[in-house]
């Protein structure tokens, strides 16, 4: 919808007084050079955005608090920018910062799962420039003699049944080589048992 000049005039001049509306302030923001209208928006959120980023938790050491706090504003201002409210006035800066909200707390999700997934790799699946660790700890377990990194792949290769393909991607290698150390974590779990067969 084209808004002419004196429409424009007209909201520039609301703006500009002390008794500016939501409504005129998010036109303002949308219409008018965003970065005149970006501070004093917000500013006017304030106390709704102070309240949103107590409501969300930090991803360490990834994400700190000023990370999340100035994610919150982008959203803010990237909802500002193409909203056009169909609500009262007054609940304009709820309905835009719980919107913002909503969708920082995805992303931190997101980042919270790829993080966890990337610390059990890095615990659970040697880099592959790492040649085969000295397995200085072993477990006697019904399935052999085997380490804790065997175990917990082939609990999830055999189990869980999380793909090959997936694995070597997060670890860094190729399905090929992550096919090659599942072999070889069965091999070293079914050692012992393979010699117990054989004494009996």
């Amino acid at each position: 919808m084209e808004i002419s000049d004196s429409e424009r005039l007209a909201i520039s001049s609301q703006a500009a007084s002390d008794e500016l509306n939501w409504s005129a302030l998010l036109a303002a923001y949308r219409l008018g050079p965003k970065e005149q209208w970006s501070g004093l928006l917000l500013e006017s959120l304030g106390p709704w955005l102070t309240n949103a980023r107590q409501a969300l938790v930090e991803v360490l050491p990834y994400l700190d608090d000023e990370d999340v706090a100035q994610q919150l504003a982008i959203e803010v201002l990237g909802i500002a920018a193409r909203w056009q409210p169909r609500c009262e006035d007054n609940w304009i800066p709820r309905k835009l910062v719980e919107d913002a909200e909503r969708r920082v707390r995805k992303a931190l999700k997101r980042e919270r799962s790829r993080s966890s997934r990337a610390v059990e790799l890095t615990e659970e699946i040697e880099a592959p420039q790492r040649a085969e660790p000295d397995f200085l700890f072993l477990f006697d377990t019904p399935i052999g003699k085997a380490s804790p990194a065997d175990l917990r792949l082939i609990y999830r290769v055999k189990v869980l049944g999380e793909l090959v393909a997936a694995l070597a991607e997060e670890a860094g290698i190729t399905p090929r080589q992550m096919r090659q150390r599942v072999r070889n974590a069965r091999a070293r779990a079914g050692a012992a048992v393979l010699a117990g067969d054989e004494q009996a």
